[in-house]
């Protein structure tokens, strides 16, 4: 009777100890799913991480070219300042030469009729 009851509490404590090596195995493999899902989400996160590192480079490189462009237009529209202001300078130089030549004309009239009424006295 004693070894029968025994044997029970042993198969008792085996079953016991296989539910426990169950739930163990179970729990391992529940631990093992979420490290690879926090495996698979680091990944993610390095891709990403990359990702956003090439766009930086794009948008400095994108940066550089129009600083460039911005700059080489600004050189540009100060030429062209330079030379409309050059422009402007000959006109009004031009248009104090002819002004010159309209008072010019209008003495040389005005000495050639004093030259006329000479003659003619």
């Amino acid at each position: 009777a004693h070894s029968d009851a025994c044997v029970v509490n042993l198969g008792s404590e085996r079953e016991s100890l296989l539910k426990s090596i169950e739930e163990s195995s179970n729990q391992q493999r529940e631990l093992n799913d979420r490290l690879a899902h926090f495996d698979a989400c680091v990944a993610n996160l390095e891709s990403e991480k990359e990702s956003f590192a090439r766009s930086i480079e794009e948008l400095s490189n994108q940066k550089r070219e129009l600083e460039e462009c911005l700059a080489s237009s600004d050189a540009h529209l100060q030429l062209e300042k330079e030379k409309l202001l050059k422009s402007i300078n000959q006109e009004h130089e031009l248009e104090e030469r002819l002004a010159h030549s309209d008072a010019c004309v209008v003495n040389l009239g005005s000495e050639r009729e004093s030259l006329l009424k000479s003659i003619e006295e």
